[in-house]
């Protein structure tokens, strides 16, 4: 028996670092090969990190809400076993089976992950990550009587802290101005998801030269092939027909499936139209990807991407689905009567699409004002790919797209 550290696994997509969530084992324990040890979140998504060695865990090196690298030692295990798909005579970073560069994509069972929520718990219908609620466990916390200030009302470890501190206050002395009690701030840890946010979206303002057009189309067509289907049986909603118009124009316009090379200079125009779909989460803007969206049907767009936006809230993607994207899609009128926005780019995509709510609109139809369902379209584009001309022209494409669809 010997001890093995196992360090942090290459999870692949240029991910450099992953916060530790949560361990599923502790200092002492049995473990199994592939056993699962611990809950990391990357900026793509929770992933359960599997044992490479069987053995009794030894010493955990990083505790819940820190930041691990790549590479870094994760756990030392007193191991009887060595294992063939890591060798611990290396001490780069590795990739794990499942992960990573050279993952395999297909006929390969992805370990179940666990979504930040608990079941079966006290305060099991809140929002809050393991390691938060281990910490207001530790505090003696209700997380049920705590007000989350992170997305979607989820609960951070600030929170817990203030609502730690919030008793001990009422009974101190006055507070100086210069305190958060006084002045009403409260201060949000950035990390994980949220972090990685952050960064993509100064990348994207600070980096890309983007500007963006708008264009109305009638969805009278649209709605029509929604009722037939519904008549045939299936209900569809309008992002199927959305990201299908889409792929469409990109066909015509293939440059909008493209992206900068900022090391070299050079357009890279991608083959595969891979379309990402942002998705509202309790974590934040996640994007999965539908990939090889040209090569679906309508029905198989609605079924893959259905999938794609209920693994992204339930948290059970893994980093391979989150990743890899060509152009994005976000369809801002589906959570309340939004019309229209600037939409930012995800980089290194050339283009984002918005879709703003169907609804009632003042058309003018063989001469006369009616009353059509229609939406808006916005689309950013990288200024240094796409010059504004072919812009308008893929815009253009896109609505006639819209405006022609069928069942």
């Amino acid at each position: 028996m010997a001890d093995q550290t196992f360090r942090l696994p290459d999870l692949g997509e240029g991910l450099t670092e992953a916060q530790l969530v949560a361990w599923r084992v502790e200092e002492g324990a049995r473990v199994e090969i592939n056993a699962p040890l611990c809950d990391v979140e990357t900026a793509k998504a929770v992933v359960v990190i599997p044992s490479p060695y069987a053995g009794t865990i030894h010493k955990l090196h990083a505790r819940p809400g820190e930041s691990v690298a790549v590479g870094a030692p994760l756990v030392t295990i007193a191991a009887q076993e060595t294992p063939t798909t890591v060798e611990p005579e290396d001490p780069a970073p590795r990739t794990l089976v499942g992960y990573g560069p050279g993952a395999p994509e297909a006929g390969v069972r992805r370990r179940a992950r666990v979504a930040p929520v608990a079941t079966g718990e006290p305060g099991a219908d809140v929002r809050a990550a393991p390691f938060v609620r281990q910490l207001a466990k530790e505090k003696g916390v209700d997380l049920a009587r705590v007000t989350g200030t992170g997305p979607g009302g989820r609960i951070t470890k600030a929170d817990v802290e203030a609502a730690t501190s919030a008793p001990a206050a009422t009974s101190a002395p006055a507070a100086t101005p210069a305190t958060p009690a006084t002045n009403g701030e409260r201060r949000i840890s950035v990390v994980g998801i949220r972090k990685a946010i952050a960064r993509q979206m100064v990348r994207s303002v600070s980096t890309i030269p983007q500007f963006t057009e708008f264009a109305i189309f009638d969805a009278s067509a649209l709605m029509a092939a929604r009722e037939k289907q519904k008549a045939g049986g299936r209900s569809l909603t309008p992002l199927p027909y959305f990201i299908q118009a889409m792929v469409k124009a990109v066909r015509a316009y293939p440059l909008m499936n493209s992206s900068w090379d900022e090391s070299r200079d050079e357009i890279v125009v991608k083959q595969p139209i891979n379309v990402g779909i942002a998705v509202n989460t309790s974590q934040g803007l996640l994007v999965p990807v539908l990939r090889g969206a040209d090569q679906l049907d309508l029905h198989e767009i609605a079924d893959r991407g259905a999938k794609l936006i209920e693994g992204a809230r339930a948290g059970t993607l893994g980093p391979g689905e989150m990743s890899g994207g060509t152009i994005t899609v976000t369809n801002v009128g589906a959570s309340g009567p939004v019309e229209t926005g600037t939409p930012i780019i995800s980089p290194p995509e050339c283009c984002v699409v918005a879709f703003g709510a169907i609804k009632p609109r003042p058309m003018v139809v063989d001469g006369q004002v009616v009353a059509r369902p229609g939406a808006w379209i916005s689309i950013s584009v990288d200024h240094r790919i796409v010059d504004g001309a072919l812009a308008t022209e893929f815009l253009t494409a896109l609505v006639a797209e819209l405006e022609k669809v069928s069942a």
